[in-house]
């Protein structure tokens, strides 16, 4: 019963249609079977050397997203949106290790059919897909990790949403970014709205005080857990640019 609730509380999967990938005319895939997953993905062709692989958070699906690929397309950026088992027409069930599989599986569909070096392919991670991320390049590599309203681990996200629920030490800590965070080797720039009440800004400063030297973080003013690329505007755009720009 404790299980089942975890799943309740952590994945929230739907499978309509918000319609923000609609004016990017994407490629619709079916990626991950050599992963033993079916997955629902979407590449946008800018015709660039470099990719972003997007990776989402535990609500919603690949179409709800619009704020984010004009981002990456303003700055002339190819990307891969994918959704994790149980997400939109993703076959299977969520979990944490689904969710790092459909990572994989996501990563090595830009690396090996698509043709993206590791130098050539960004990383972007919102919410818990910021730790999916994070989790990835614990092996893998990339020219740059980005992660959104990124939490510290489950346990510290349960005692701040449910603290009526006394029974989290109960379950295992999953998604611990603060024991994996320090470990990254690609450039890490994080982003995270003053005004998020689902996940604290003091998280973020905690992980910016574990993350790697030469990280860069990014408060943007007003911002909630949803909407920090649409409240930072030009100025959070200019600032990601400027940081892709100083990498090699």
């Amino acid at each position: 019963m404790l299980r089942y609730l975890e799943q309740k509380l952590t994945f929230k999967p739907t499978s309509a249609d918000y319609g923000g990938l609609s004016p990017f005319s994407p490629q619709r895939l079916r990626i991950g079977r050599s992963f033993g997953l079916d997955l629902d993905a979407a590449f946008v062709d800018r015709g660039s050397e470099s990719a972003v692989l997007f990776v989402h958070g535990n609500k919603h699906n690949l179409t709800r997203f619009e704020d984010h690929y004009r981002l990456f397309s303003s700055l002339g950026l190819s990307f891969l949106s994918f959704d994790y088992p149980g997400y939109g027409s993703s076959r299977g069930h969520p979990s944490e290790a689904a969710t790092y599989a459909a990572a994989r599986a996501a990563y090595s569909h830009l690396r090996h059919e698509r043709g993206f070096a590791p130098e050539r392919i960004v990383v972007y991670g919102c919410s818990m897909g910021g730790a999916v991320a994070i989790e990835l390049l614990q092996g893998a590599q990339a020219r740059a990790l980005i992660t959104e309203s990124t939490f510290t681990n489950s346990w510290d996200m349960a005692q701040h949403l449910y603290p009526y629920l006394p029974l989290w030490r109960a379950l295992p800590k999953r998604f611990p970014n603060d024991e994996r965070i320090g470990r990254l080797t690609a450039p890490l720039f994080m982003l995270h709205g003053d005004a998020d009440r689902v996940v604290p800004v003091s998280m973020a400063h905690k992980l910016f005080g574990l993350a790697p030297q030469g990280t860069e973080l990014r408060i943007v003013p007003g911002a909630n857990h949803v909407n920090a690329v649409a409240a930072g505007g030009e100025a959070l755009k200019e600032a990601i640019s400027q940081f892709l720009q100083r990498m090699p």
